[in-house]
């Protein structure tokens, strides 16, 4: 009895892994050999910058290019050349099993490479527009302009290098930028207190923008933040020649005048408190501090004329 019980477990046993062997076959079978349905084809699928392999993997499973991110990651991973994947659109033109996609992604030639757009620190909408633009044609400048205002994207069009596709829109672009804008302002800010005299995220940012076009070293931002929010304390206009409606008005302008970069943006969660009321810039370029408006005056006359 007992050893017809052990033949019986062990036929068993033999058969649940004869099974589990088919299973992991049709299993292997189905992650290399077939295609998901509504694999998208000639349809641009587009590695963007900083991404990571995960990211890469988990979209293409997400669209039915592939069954398992995890294999795609192992398999590319298992050629050496994980880093290797280049920025830019990948088509097919049609079904493609899991080895070709993987070929295709770690050679190096994405069907359509991406054109480069570098978006200097403190640049208005109007030339940002002008910069994407100038490499990509298509799209208008005037549309551009609209779509920002459109968004209330007005200072929110980070300053970075870009990498577009010649298809993009002028609403992905600035989706993209906004979206670059929000992550890079939440990773050095979230947690950091804004000044008491700035009530939103607008006013940081309209600051931010004055403060680009005022100084340029991240010292000069820093005092002439900690001027500016002190005049707003005492209920002063502000006066900044980059934004001359600050001269008939107290506060802030109604938007940012321009785009600033990450060292305006930390200028103003960091000011530095002076005894200064006023500053210019002189004719070589240096700033120039006082403390009354008298020697304001003699500033003036020393260093602009």
């Amino acid at each position: 009895m007992s050893f017809l019980f052990k033949t019986s477990v062990l036929r068993a046993l033999y058969i649940i892994f004869i099974i589990l062997i088919v299973l992991c076959v049709r299993y292997g079978y189905k992650m290399i050999f077939t295609t998901p349905p509504g694999f998208p084809v000639n349809k641009n699928f587009t590695v963007e910058e900083n991404e990571s392999l995960r990211n890469v993997s988990l979209r293409l499973e997400k669209e039915h290019y592939i069954y398992s991110a995890l294999w795609f990651r192992v398999w590319v991973s298992s050629t050496g050349r994980d880093r290797h994947i280049q920025l830019g659109g990948y088509l097919f033109d049609r079904p493609r099993v899991l080895g070709f996609i993987v070929k295709k992604f770690v050679s190096g030639n994405p069907d359509t490479p991406l054109i480069s757009v570098t978006i200097p620190e403190g640049s208005t909408t109007h030339e940002v527009a002008a910069l994407v633009n100038k490499v990509l044609p298509t799209i208008n400048i005037d549309k551009f302009e609209i779509k920002v205002y459109r968004a209330s994207a007005e200072g929110k069009l980070f300053p970075s290098t870009y990498f577009l596709l010649p298809s993009m829109t002028d609403v992905r672009i600035v989706d993209l930028m906004v979206q670059t804008f929000e992550k890079k302002y939440l990773e050095a800010f979230d947690s950091v207190p804004a000044p008491l005299q700035l009530k939103s995220e607008e006013e940081i940012i309209s600051l931010a923008a004055i403060l680009e076009g005022e100084a340029k070293t991240r010292e000069d931002m820093r005092i002439v933040s900690g001027i500016l929010l002190k005049r707003m304390s005492l209920n002063m206009p502000l006066q900044v020649d980059v934004a001359p409606e600050t001269y008939r008005i107290k506060g802030l302008p109604i938007v940012p005048i321009s785009n600033p970069g990450l060292v305006a943006l930390d200028a103003v969660f960091n000011p530095i408190d002076t005894e200064y009321l006023y500053y210019l810039t002189g004719k070589d370029g240096t700033m120039h501090y006082a403390k009354t408006f008298a020697e304001h005056k003699l500033n003036i006359n020393k260093y602009l004329k």
